[in-house]
């Protein structure tokens, strides 16, 4: 006897929201090897189920780890929670501001370029935080596996490029009218272009990256991403300022 559609005890939460999105189905019988029905699964129970997955991932990625987390809890068991990726987090800031020194000069010289940094590392930021969220839902879904970085990172380029120029354009326009300076324009809206690209190629792959060597994507994507957008951003402002310090300043 056959019955279809339906599934067995062992069926994973993606396969079986794989069924409802596939069938126009309120619910699926549980059916054993013996082709015994054991019970029923809901669509309603699948969603909810993949809502709180999410939750959790979303948890995971703000560095709340260690599941749910409420006030009644000790104030201890919740600081640890939240300062194990913050405290790496220090550190890595501290090496993304470490560009900013570096180029203390340049930044004195256009005072201008400081008001542009958090954009520039903020949009791109942003742009990145798409590419990890597409990259956790099809890992999630098994839509793509750990091995097809190249293919993704591919895929992702042609959004960032497309992406990244319009802001640019956007951001180096604003830059212009404002100061009335073509070239800071071309810096800042060059430097976003730039990181946008480097942003979604970051955000898509590294999940994959990171499942692939056995390590949660869904903790560790965030850090890695923020702080790698906004060194870059600052080095990509900055270093192109530096190459154009004569024209920025004369104008």
């Amino acid at each position: 006897m056959s019955i279809s559609p339906h599934v067995s005890p062992d069926t994973n939460l993606d396969e079986l929201n794989a069924i409802f999105e596939h069938h126009e189905l309120t619910s699926v019988p549980v059916i054993d090897r013996h082709v015994r029905l054991l019970g029923v699964v809901t669509r309603a129970g699948v969603i909810e189920a993949l809502a709180e997955r999410a939750d959790e991932e979303h948890r995971k990625m703000q560095g709340i780890i260690g599941g749910d987390e409420i006030r009644t809890m000790p104030v201890l068991t919740r600081s640890l929670r939240r300062l194990s990726w913050l405290s790496i987090n220090i550190v890595l800031n501290i090496i993304a501001a470490s560009v900013i020194a570096f180029y203390e000069d340049t930044l004195s010289a256009v005072i201008a370029l400081a008001v542009f940094l958090p954009i520039v590392s903020d949009m791109s930021g942003c742009s990145g935080n798409q590419a990890v969220a597409v990259s956790m839902r099809e890992l999630a879904l098994g839509v793509v596996k750990p091995f097809e970085v190249v293919r993704v990172w591919l895929q992702e380029i042609l959004v960032g490029l497309i992406n990244g120029l319009a802001l640019g354009f956007l951001l180096g326009t604003a830059a212009w009218l404002w100061k009335g300076n073509p070239y800071l324009g071309l810096v800042v809206g060059g430097a976003l272009a730039a990181n946008t690209i480097l942003a979604v190629s970051i955000g898509g792959t590294v999940p994959l990256l990171l499942k692939r060597v056995g390590i949660d994507p869904a903790v560790a994507s965030g850090p890695i991403l923020t702080t790698v957008t906004d060194m870059c951003g600052f080095f990509l402002v900055l270093s192109i300022a530096a190459a154009m310090l004569p024209l920025l300043v004369a104008s």
